[in-house]
């Protein structure tokens, strides 16, 4: 995974494990992000990080219930970070991020 995917993943757990620390501005802004991908490639990401009320499921799971290696799964997720990381939408997000975001994610240091 490169430094710009690498900030997505980041973001991502933090935006399971702390919604204190993610705005709700932020999570939506994640939802059109990810919905841009199409409704299966937001499904795999909502699934593995446990997103927007889905249960979080390891890559095992989601390979089985699309009837593939685990592997693949992990390829499309780095595929869809790394058109995710190029967007302007991405950049614009994280200019908006709070300094402690910011750290967290890897930005900045």
């Amino acid at each position: 995974m490169n430094a710009l995917s690498q900030q997505i993943h980041a973001f991502l757990e933090l935006f399971h494990d702390s919604t204190l620390l993610v705005s709700e501005q932020d999570k939506a802004n994640m939802d059109i992000l990810i919905t841009m991908l199409g409704p299966v490639d937001k499904e795999i990401i909502s699934t593995r990080y446990g997103l927007f009320g889905s249960p979080m499921k390891p890559l095992s799971a989601i390979a089985e219930h699309h009837r593939v290696r685990p592997e693949v799964i992990e390829e499309i997720i780095e595929k869809d970070f790394r058109k995710l990381a190029i967007t302007p939408e991405w950049q614009a997000m994280v200019q908006m991020f709070s300094p402690l975001v910011r750290k967290r994610i890897g930005i900045g240091q």
